[in-house]
């Protein structure tokens, strides 16, 4: 019957063979490993339509997703974020406390708590909640601790959580904080629904990994592996921790032709071993390797502060957009360098960067620890000197609100993930994947963070539609590629 049914949706709406692979499933538990622009909403639209007294639940990666979502999968899907779903079970009851717990609020509202404390118990509480863990143990609390203070601070972190909780005290709980409660209460999806559809799988936290899994209904996992670029945020490939399910791979990508395509896959079979190819089937320009500047095209950065540096650059000749708005651009830590560099610490406001006593120092820092966010802030300051804070001023002022008014939309690669462009320039901030030698340059990065920066890296040159203009770091990896085949 649904093998029926799923042949009729994949011949209404042209499925390719592997999507139809997944569509005629009769499995339970699905992995889609679903490569950049291969169609995995359509996809999953037509799993669900072949499906239609299936409940189904989709859970999408923010709301903006699970809106458009909403308005084109079938009726028989109801299309959510996990918050939302935390919000209406838990979440509500705390509305008149929910906000970001910063160190200021926690100095605000405990006696003798030093700023230094505060970020601590912070940093102890995020790890937490956007754990699988049941409690604070010091696995949460920051390694670089002797032993006995971790155990302190996971002690005063309980102490925290419980105030948080507290529905009568006015320690804020944030988004996370409520979507903790969620998992902790171990809510029962599968009574109401078939399947569940779990969005952008290779990016999940463990608390809401831990809450799909544990659901006794179908599940369908769908991601790619190779677009897992938050890490940093605790999260996981979900994929992964369903090693019985049922694989399938989409590899016909529909958004870029053969060019992208072949740049993409010397770059995950160089770097990462990659077994699958991926195949272009899209239209590119009669100059695919070259964006042609007198039409609108993205520029796409490793770090804001390259961002910021190419609005710079381009502001007196050109119309900007930034994606996202200017004010996610994170132009205050680019504040608090400067005042750094000025010799000004008393102004600096993040708590980071307040460590430093001069630019050197965290020069220094971003050198030994291979962070290119703070080599490219010291770098920005330390070409616009005295400068630069007019430069934001302008920069600010004059970027254009609407993307179709711009000649030039800048972004990070963070931001650039699920869109796509006619045209993208990479820029030259990225991290160097490999040495003169052609081998891979891990620098200070420990193997995970360094399989994200190549991550990164495919994610942003992924976002081409028609033309693709790669930087040095793409050309390194190629010319690496090429020596190493003709050995």
């Amino acid at each position: 019957m649904i093998e029926d049914a799923g042949r009729a949706v994949s011949d209404a709406i042209a499925l390719t063979e592997q999507q139809r692979g997944v569509v005629e499933s009769a499995a339970t538990e699905l992995v889609v490993n679903a490569y950049a622009g291969t169609g995995k909403t359509t996809t999953l639209r037509a799993y669900a339509a072949a499906r239609p007294q299936q409940r189904m639940l989709y859970l999408a990666f923010n709301k903006v997703t699970a809106s458009e979502a909403a308005a084109s999968f079938p009726p028989n899907v109801a299309c959510r974020t996990v918050h939302s779903l935390a919000y209406t079970a838990v979440g509500h009851r705390y509305r008149h406390k929910l906000g970001p717990l910063r160190a200021s609020d926690i100095m605000r509202l405990y006696q003798g708590v030093t700023a230094a404390m505060a970020e601590l118990l912070v940093q102890t509480m995020e790890s937490y909640l956007v754990s699988a863990d049941d409690s604070i143990e010091i696995d949460h609390v920051p390694s670089d601790l002797a032993l006995s203070d971790r155990q302190q601070f996971a002690a005063a972190a309980r102490r925290l959580w419980n105030d948080m909780q507290a529905e009568d005290k006015s320690t804020p709980l944030p988004h996370d904080g409520y979507l903790k409660l969620y998992q902790l209460g171990r809510p029962v999806l599968w009574r109401r629904h078939d399947v569940i559809l779990l969005d952008e799988a290779q990016d999940t936290n463990p608390v809401t990994a831990d809450i799909v899994l544990r659901q006794r209904c179908g599940k369908v996992l769908v991601g790619d592996r190779h677009q897992s670029i938050y890490g940093f945020r605790g999260s996981i490939n979900a994929m992964a921790m369903m090693p019985r399910a049922e694989a399938h791979y989409l590899t016909r990508s529909m958004r870029f032709g053969a060019p992208v395509a072949q740049a993409a896959n010397v770059l995950l079979q160089t770097m990462k071993g990659e077994t699958h190819a991926i195949t272009g089937m899209g239209a590119m320009s009669a100059t695919p390797g070259q964006v042609d500047r007198s039409q609108p095209y993205a520029i796409i950065s490793r770090s804001n502060a390259s961002v910021f540096a190419q609005a710079v650059r381009a502001i007196n000749q050109s119309r900007v957009h930034f994606v996202g708005g200017v004010q996610n651009y994170l132009l205050g830590k680019l504040t608090d360098v400067h005042h750094i560099w000025s010799g000004r610490k008393d102004l600096v406001q993040d708590a980071f960067y307040r460590d430093f006593d001069d630019i050197d120092t965290l020069a220094l820092h971003g050198r030994e620890t291979g962070d290119k966010e703070i080599l490219s802030l010291v770098s920005v300051v330390r070409e616009y000197r005295a400068a630069l804070p007019g430069l934001i001023a302008t920069v600010t002022g004059a970027a254009c609100e609407r993307a179709a008014d711009a000649d030039i939309l800048l972004m990070t690669a963070h931001r650039s993930k699920g869109l796509e462009f006619d045209q993208v320039l990479l820029d030259d901030d990225f991290h160097d994947l490999v040495d003169k030698q052609g081998k891979p340059n891990r620098g200070a990065l420990d193997a995970q963070a360094f399989e994200q920066e190549i991550n990164l890296l495919y994610v942003a040159m992924t976002r081409a539609r028609r033309a693709l203009e790669l930087n040095r770091q793409c050309f390194a990896v190629l010319n690496a590629a090429q020596r190493a085949a003709k050995k």
